[in-house]
């Protein structure tokens, strides 16, 4: 088994060094990242995970994000070939919004933002520089777009198991994904129609 490994390591070398070095970045950081996204920002997430550089999280207070096992998040512009325009985003917009991503899931650059709740089933794949908000962020209202806080749409949104989202896609409100769905690389959900 360590043989195989070690095999495995130097193939990895010798045919695509930009794969290995990120896997010495990702170790050499693996207890800092761990250390800040559990600790100092309140993130519910297990050890078992592979994360490429620092995610943004902002946490709203008594707000829940929770991360299961085995997840795979890159983070850095280099750590994927199609690139990451900036870190991956975790916000929760209110007390009460929940973030909820499941086992064997992998996220690459791009945004989540809850004010209500977002759940990713367990296996889906969010490619590179994807935006998943569950809010509209102002009311609709022209008087009192700029500057309300009350009067805002927001309705949770449902991603289910072994989804697979192209890059650079925009999932907004109240959509439901249903399991083993693929959506196409640029699409702007706004419904899911079946």
């Amino acid at each position: 088994m360590i043989l195989k490994r070690f095999n495995d390591a130097i193939f990895i070398l010798q045919n695509s060094p930009w794969k290995f070095f990120n896997e010495i970045k990702m170790i050499a950081i693996k207890l800092p990242v761990y250390i800040v996204i559990r600790y100092i920002k309140g993130v519910d997430i297990k050890f078992n995970y592979k994360i490429y550089g620092y995610p943004k999280i902002f946490r709203y207070r008594k707000s829940e994000i929770r991360i299961g096992d085995n997840f795979e998040n890159r983070n850095n512009w280099d750590s994927n070939p199609l690139g990451i325009n900036h870190p991956t985003i975790l916000c929760t917009w209110s007390s009460k919004a929940k973030i909820i991503i499941g086992n064997d899931v992998g996220i690459s650059g791009g945004s989540i933002v809850a004010a209500t709740k977002i759940v990713i089933g367990d296996g889906t794949l969010i490619g590179a520089n994807n935006t998943i908000i569950d809010t509209d962020f102002h009311p609709l209202d022209t008087p009192k777009r700029r500057y309300a806080t009350h009067g805002i749409r927001s309705k949770p949104i449902k991603i289910g198991k072994n989804v697979f989202i192209g890059m650079e896609c925009i999932i907004l409100k109240g959509v439901e994904i249903p399991d083993n769905s693929v959506i196409p690389a640029g699409s702007v959900i706004r419904k899911w129609e079946k």
